[in-house]
């Protein structure tokens, strides 16, 4: 990684959107202040489960894969974060060891705020303790998104679900379509609990309607309309998997 202070141009991205855009200005300018912009290559973490407690992350551009541990010991993607969305927060409240990894998904800019920083803002401003408290609940929302996701029984109604949400459509993040965004199909296997030869069928069919296109280790949602509807079709006929 590769950390430096930021100007406030290049933080725009986490006042647009996210946890930081609902917050007060007062506090939006205090967080960017202390913020320094750090940048990942693609497959590097920001931190491993089990590292000691540190500062929080806003995704300026780019995207991050959350990974935790399974019941079987193996670390799984679960989601993926873009533009606008804050993570590391656990520890900030509790003092324990990271729970979760955070992995680029492709090359990516965060305005990173120290713990040292976050103790700074919350004794000189104001309710800047209740500000930082909200960041939980308001990622609470995502994982219980995530949750509903793979309650889906169909599989390729689950898959479509999980489309939408990491490619940040549901997120308003690209209102019209995605953009190409950096995901494989194994990854996305991963996420919504299928297998590689499932997801590469069901993603040949969406793309066969118009509703994704694919690239190599990338795919964009050209119709979230039409993906939504779909996932919430009650009779969706042969195509499920």
């Amino acid at each position: 990684m590769t950390p430096r202070r930021g100007a406030g141009e290049e933080f725009q991205a986490v006042l647009e959107r996210g946890w930081l855009a609902g917050m007060p200005s007062g506090f939006q300018a205090a967080v960017l202040e202390q913020a320094r912009l750090v940048r990942y290559e693609a497959g590097e973490f920001t931190h491993h489960i089990g590292d000691n407690p540190g500062g929080i992350f806003g995704i300026v551009s780019g995207s991050f894969g959350v990974m935790g541990l399974n019941r079987m010991g193996g670390l799984t993607l679960g989601d993926i974060l873009r533009r606008g969305s804050w993570f590391g927060h656990g520890p900030m409240f509790t003092g324990r060891p990271r729970m979760l990894a955070f992995r680029a998904m492709e090359p990516t800019a965060v305005a990173y705020v120290t713990l040292q920083s976050v103790e700074v803002i919350s004794q000189r401003l104001a309710g800047a303790g209740r500000c930082f408290a909200q960041l939980p609940e308001y990622n609470m929302n995502i994982y219980v998104e995530v949750l509903g996701d793979l309650l889906i029984r169909r599989s390729d109604q689950r898959i479509a679900a999980v489309l939408l949400r990491v490619s940040g459509a549901t997120a308003g993040v690209y209102p019209q379509e995605t953009g190409d965004c950096a995901v494989t199909q194994s990854d996305l296997a991963e996420m919504a609990n299928v297998s590689r030869h499932t997801m590469n069928a069901v993603l040949k069919d969406f793309a066969a309607r118009g509703w994704i296109r694919l690239g190599y280790g990338r795919v964009a949602v050209s119709d979230a309309a039409g993906l939504a509807a779909f996932v919430t079709e009650e009779n969706p006929g042969a195509r499920g998997l």
